[in-house]
C-alpha cells in the first residue's frame, strides 16, 4: 500500500504597424472557417491571453460530495469533471487508507467494477473499425471466433447462434442474474478453456439469442477472450495500447487480491455483508469488472468515446453511435446505457469494496465519481449516489472554470 502518502515618426510608424496587425488578427478571429494564411501564418492556439492555471474550489460541488459521504460513511472518493472536453475539476475527498489516515488524492487509482464493460465494448468496436472482427460473427462453433473444441461440451443450436453483438447488448439468451444466474463467480480456479467448458455443460440458455435481455458478466468476460483471440495480445495489453496514446498512465487490471493493490491505489472497505468478499472476487473478472484507473484518466477515456470534436476519439463515428444504440429490449447499448429524459449516456459499477458512476451529458459535461466503499444495506444509497453525479453534470448554476484544462 502506498504511503500517499499528478519617438517621433518612428513611434508613429510602429503604432501604425501594430494597429494593422491587430486588425488582421481580429478579422481572423471572427472568421475562423477561412483564415488568411498570408496575413496570419501562425494563429495563436490559445486565444485567451490569461487562461486559468490553478483549479479553484467549488463549494457547491465539494459540499454535495462530502455531505453524501458523511451520510453514508464513505471513507474516500475521487471526482473528475470536464466541460467541452476540457478537464475543469478533479479532486479527492476523504481517506484512501483509514488505518493510516492517508488522504485521497485526485490521481489515486480505484476499481471501477462494471464501468470496465465500457472499455471492453470499446476494444471490440475498435477491432471492428480495424477490420479484425465483425459483430455478426458467431462466438462458438466451427466458424465461431472462439471455436468449438471445449472438451466434453456439446454445443446446442442456441449456443451456436450467439453472435458477438448478442454479447455486447446482453441478449445472448441467458447466463445473467435475471435468467437463472451468472456463472462468472462459480468455479473461480478454472482457467479459460475449462471455464467455458463448465458453462456450456452446466448453464442452459433460457431464451434464443436476441429474444430477451439479461445482464451478463459472463458475456463480457467472453468478449475479453474475443479481443485476445483477434488481437493476438492479452486483454490488458490490448487495452493499454489503446489507452496509452490518450495520455492515460494509471490503467491496470486487478486480480482483486489485497497483495495486488497498486502503490497509488486506494484501500477498499465494506459494510458487514461486503467485507468478507472485497479481496475474494474471482480473479478472472477482467472483461466485466477488472479495470483499475484514476478518475482523471477515466475522464480522458470517456472524452475519447463521446463523439465530440475537441479531442480525438479512439473509435470511428459509426462505432461511437453503436456504443449507445439501444434496442427495444433495454436502454443499454453496446457499452453505454442511455437515460434519454436526462440527456445522458452513462454506466455504473458495483462490487464489494467500491462503487462508481460515469455520465456523458448532451450539454457537453462529462463526469465520474469513484468510491472505496459501497452500501448494500439501504436502497436509498444507490438513488442518492446517482442523483449526486446527475446534479453535477446537469446543474446549470455551477460555474466551472471553462478556461482551465487539466488534461
Amino acid at each position: 500500500m502506498r504511503t500517499h502518502m499528478q519617438k517621433g515618426s518612428t513611434y508613429l510608424l510602429a503604432l501604425f504597424l501594430f494597429l494593422s496587425v491587430m486588425a488582421c488578427s481580429s478579422s481572423d478571429t471572427e472568421n475562423p472557417i477561412d483564415p488568411d494564411p498570408i496575413q496570419n501564418p501562425d494563429p495563436d492556439p490559445n486565444p485567451n491571453p490569461n487562461p486559468s492555471t490553478t483549479q479553484e474550489d467549488i463549494p457547491h460541488v465539494d459540499d454535495a460530495v462530502t455531505e453524501f459521504m458523511e451520510l453514508y460513511q464513505i471513507p474516500g472518493a475521487a471526482l473528475a469533471v470536464s466541460v467541452d472536453e476540457k478537464m475543469v475539476y478533479s479532486k479527492g475527498y476523504g481517506l484512501a487508507n483509514v488505518e493510516n489516515s492517508v488522504a485521497v488524492e485526485a490521481e489515486d487509482q480505484f476499481r471501477i467494477a462494471s464501468i470496465s464493460k465500457v472499455f471492453t465494448a470499446t476494444a471490440i468496436l475498435r477491432l471492428v473499425d480495424d477490420g479484425l472482427l465483425s459483430l455478426d460473427e458467431p462466438v462458438f462453433g466451427p466458424e465461431g471466433v472462439l471455436g468449438d473444441d471445449f472438451g466434453t461440451a456439446v454445443l446446442t443450436e442456441d449456443e451456436l447462434n450467439i453472435t458477438v453483438d448478442h454479447l455486447l447488448v446482453h441478449e445472448l439468451g441467458g447466463w445473467g442474474a435475471s435468467s437463472g444466474g451468472d456463472p462468472i463467480d462459480y468455479q473461480p480456479n478454472l482457467g479459460t478453456f475449462d471455464f467455458i467448458e463448465y458453462v456450456l455443460n452446466n448453464w442452459t440458455l433460457n431464451n434464443a439469442p436476441g429474444e430477451a435481455f439479461s445482464y451478463s458478466n459472463t458475456g463480457y468476460w467472453l468478449l475479453a477472450r474475443i479481443v485476445e483471440e483477434r488481437s493476438g495480445e492479452t486483454f490488458e495489453a490490448y487495452l493499454d495500447g489503446l489507452l496509452s496514446p490518450l495520455g492515460i498512465t494509471t490503467f491496470k487490471m486487478t486480480t482483486f487480491r489485497e497483495d495486488d493493490l497498486g502503490e497509488n491505489e486506494v484501500y477498499y472497505y465494506g459494510t458487514a455483508n461486503d467485507t468478507p468478499y472485497i479481496f475474494t472476487i474471482a480473479s478472472r473478472r477482467d472483461g466485466d469488472a477488472g479495470v483499475v484507473i484514476s478518475a482523471p484518466d477515466l475522464l480522458r477515456f470517456l472524452c475519447a468515446i463521446d463523439g465530440a470534436s475537441a479531442r480525438p476519439d479512439v473509435l470511428a463515428a459509426n462505432s461511437i453511435q453503436l456504443l449507445s444504440e439501444t434496442s427495444q429490449l433495454s436502454n443499454l447499448g453496446r457499452g453505454l446505457a442511455v437515460w434519454a429524459e436526462q440527456g445522458v449516456r452513462y454506466f455504473t459499477g458495483s462490487l464489494p469494496g467500491n462503487r462508481s458512476w460515469m455520465m456523458i451529458s448532451d450539454n457537453g459535461r462529462t463526469a465520474t465519481i469513484l468510491l472505496n466503499l459501497r452500501r448494500t444495506d439501504t436502497a436509498q444509497f444507490d438513488s442518492d449516489f446517482q442523483s449526486l453525479l446527475l446534479n453535477i453534470v446537469n446543474d446549470g448554476t455551477i460555474t466551472w472554470q471553462t478556461d482551465l484544462d487539466q488534461f
